[in-house]
């Protein structure tokens, strides 16, 4: 019999040493195919409370994730992008605008006036279940910063008064409109899925954003929800570490989860040893279910009532054949086992 290892491992974002449910059938196909449609995904920076003085913050970024904005004050992310970095407090800058010029909001974490809740059952332990985080971030009241992207490969922020800014936004439809769809924005509808092991009727897509250049990335794959592990997979498509946080959406237009983690499946070779190059390398992603949806109805407080869910069965899913018993073993003995990483 083939000998096989797995590993198991969480993008994370360059962290140092991060209502009642409606059935509603949507049949517009074009959604989420291009990056102008991800309006609502956004690049941000998480600065530990220790590296925010007012001489490091603008040359430190201690991590980046990516978040979806679900209401007009509250972005969904990953647990695991913000539950070890901002416990003692964080500096959130949230990236708003693709391209050369660019606007930060900037928001203070602290235990005492928390802008960061994290799933309470969340755990590094128990590889992508859970792993879901709310960032309370209001872009009507936080103050904005501006800068110019500079230096190779546009790390370097060159600073901008908001006057050199709107003066340049008054030249640059682009950039207005970009800041237009910040201050309007549309939120996507929430696919929930709780009852059963499920093939999703859809294909998905995801955005990446690295120093504001963003492109999409298409699941030409079957993908599938476990009920027992509370979270879906497919066969990886190009999700790579600095996509943590950033929504999967359907191409229909529904937010079904959060980019969590990566799954490889190498041969063994004749020392036991794994393979450099993994055979097969699987994305799961954190899928919306009722329990989320209970931890997000009491942190969002009445801002949740105005979410957009949806049952994910029958309108957006097929129940699926398989058990996946294999795979939920596998997951178990990790989880047992203690190996998947804790950071």
């Amino acid at each position: 019999m083939k000998k096989f290892l797995f590993s198991v491992y969480l993008l994370l974002g360059s962290l140092c040493a991060s209502a009642q449910v409606s059935v509603i059938s949507v049949t517009d196909e074009d959604k989420h195919s291009t990056k102008s449609d991800f309006t609502h995904t956004f690049e941000y920076y998480i600065l530990p409370k220790a590296t925010t003085s007012k001489t490091q913050q603008d040359t430190v970024q201690v991590g980046k994730c990516q978040a979806t904005r679900i209401g007009r004050r509250w972005f969904a992310t990953a647990a695991h992008c913000v539950e070890k970095a901002c416990k003692n407090g964080c500096t959130i800058q949230l990236d708003l605008i693709e391209g050369n010029i660019s606007a930060l909001a900037q928001a203070e974490h602290t235990p005492q006036k928390p802008v960061v809740f994290i799933k309470p059952d969340f755990s590094y332990n128990i590889f992508v279940k859970n792993d879901l985080a709310l960032l309370k971030l209001d872009l009507d009241r936080l103050p904005f910063t501006y800068y110019r992207r500079g230096g190779q490969n546009g790390k370097l922020r060159i600073g901008l008064s908001k006057q050199e800014f709107e003066k340049i936004a008054a030249k640059d439809s682009r950039l207005r409109s970009a800041l237009y769809r910040v201050k309007s924005p549309t939120f996507p509808p929430i696919l929930v899925f709780d009852k059963g092991n499920y093939i999703l009727d859809r294909k998905i897509s995801v955005i990446s954003i690295f120093d504001g250049v963003r492109a999409v990335k298409k699941d030409p794959y079957a993908v599938h929800y476990i009920k027992a592990l509370d979270f879906a997979y497919t066969k990886n498509f190009g999700v790579r570490r600095g996509m943590s946080g950033s929504g999967v959406m359907s191409n229909t237009g529904e937010f079904l989860g959060i980019i969590s983690g990566i799954f490889q499946i190498s041969k063994a070779t004749s020392d036991g040893k794994m393979a450099a190059q993994p055979e097969n390398e699987w994305f799961m992603f954190f899928a919306f279910n009722q329990s989320a949806i209970d931890f997000m109805k009491e942190v969002m407080g009445s801002d949740f009532y105005k979410l957009d869910l949806k049952d994910a069965y029958p309108n957006y899913v097929r129940k699926s054949r398989r058990n996946y018993t294999d795979i939920v073993n596998r997951m178990n003995d990790f989880y047992k086992k203690g190996q998947v990483p804790n950071s």
